[in-house]
């Protein structure tokens, strides 16, 4: 039984710790990216795909940061989806974008 308990109680520790490190992170205002990191950079090899700029939470700054777009050779089936701010009580929250299955995209509609 102590086991149990014991290995209940670690489960729940991970479990919130897990959840706290993925909680969003709300700001009052909206962040505009830089321009002058918008500019697209020359396309580096066939079938390589443009990953749009993009906002990730930079932790030891407390802050969004604007990480320029670039070239990747995508995962095999996999398409980008961008990420995009969403408007929420007192503030807005960036979701961040993911590579899909192709499938599975094309299955939503």
């Amino acid at each position: 039984m102590t086991r149990f308990l014991y290995t209940l109680s670690l489960c729940l520790v991970l479990f919130l710790v897990t959840f706290s490190v993925a909680a969003q992170v709300r700001v009052t205002d909206k962040p505009v990216p830089p321009r002058e990191q918008m500019k697209i950079p020359p396309k580096t090899e066939d079938g390589y795909v443009l990953m749009p700029g993009r906002w990730i939470w930079h932790r030891p700054a407390k802050m969004y940061v604007w990480l320029s777009p670039v070239w990747v050779e995508p995962p095999k089936g996999k398409i980008w989806l961008p990420g995009y701010w969403k408007s929420v009580k007192k503030g807005w929250v960036w979701i961040s974008g993911k590579w899909e299955s192709k499938k599975r995209f094309w299955n939503r509609f």
